[in-house]
């Protein structure tokens, strides 16, 4: 009885087949990785915004504002009076009442993060607190959440002013990435920020600037291109959108350099 020689793989043929096969892995892994960190970047926004916008409807409701935004940001020519009622107003609808139960999660901690390497949208620069000024200190003082984010009211220059890290300690601490500043829009008190303008190098070194903070933020950049220091500061008003910054029509969290 005759048998058939069955067909087989050599030694060569596999290690060539697992060698494409790394290769084709090597290529591919890091964008299915680098796409999965900005899915969960994405979720992590969605989740901020949201629970800010619950709160801001609580602070209305509570405060009997129509327009919060004005009545919080108003300014008498020295001081703002009504910012610590709404600062208040703000971190006790931020977490829940506190209980025996649920005390030691419901705390709201300070943290100093002017030491923290936080980086531009384009990673080419360390931001400072000196680039972004007064509308920035709610990134770089901020409060800890129960869930490990960041977030901070500030009221300046007439204007309520969110500052939030949406993963708290965990990286890339970029802005743009899981760092945004978001304005109260006094109209319609909703979260906005105005558009970037995103000057070229040519222009921004014509500019004329008195501060290092002006010249870092000309213009709300969120460009990766920009060498300002404060790349990125404009970045919520794309994200809320779900915009690419450089108009090729992709999600915002999908073209993060």
């Amino acid at each position: 009885m005759n048998l058939k020689k069955r067909k087989a793989f050599t030694m060569a043929e596999v290690l060539i087949t697992l060698g494409i096969i790394g290769i084709i892995a090597a290529m591919t892994l890091p964008g299915l990785i680098k796409n999965y960190q900005h899915k969960i970047l994405e979720a992590q926004f969605k989740k901020s915004v949201s629970i800010i916008s619950q709160v801001i409807l609580k602070m209305k409701d509570e405060l009997s504002f129509d327009k919060l935004a004005e009545t919080c940001a108003y300014y008498n020519g020295n001081e703002y009076p009504n910012e610590k009622m709404c600062k208040d107003s703000f971190y006790k609808n931020l977490v829940k009442p506190s209980t025996k139960e649920y005390l030691t999660s419901s705390i709201l901690y300070d943290i100093n993060r002017t030491n923290e390497n936080i980086r531009t949208y384009n990673n080419k620069q360390q931001v400072t607190i000196s680039a972004v000024a007064g509308a920035g200190r709610p990134i770089f003082y901020s409060k800890v959440l129960p869930d490990g984010s960041f977030i901070n009211l500030e009221i300046s220059g007439s204007t309520f002013i969110l500052g939030v890290d949406i993963n708290g300690q965990k990286g890339p601490n970029q802005l743009g990435h899981d760092i945004f500043l978001f304005y109260l829009d006094k109209n319609n008190d909703i979260l906005a920020f105005r558009k970037p303008q995103n000057l070229s190098d040519e222009e921004i070194e014509n500019g004329n600037y008195e501060y290092e903070y002006q010249e870092a933020r000309a213009g709300d950049p969120c460009n990766i291109h920009s060498s300002q220091k404060a790349n990125g500061i404009g970045c919520a008003y794309y994200a809320l959108r779900d915009e690419c910054p450089d108009g090729s029509g992709s999600g915002y969290f999908r073209c993060l350099p």
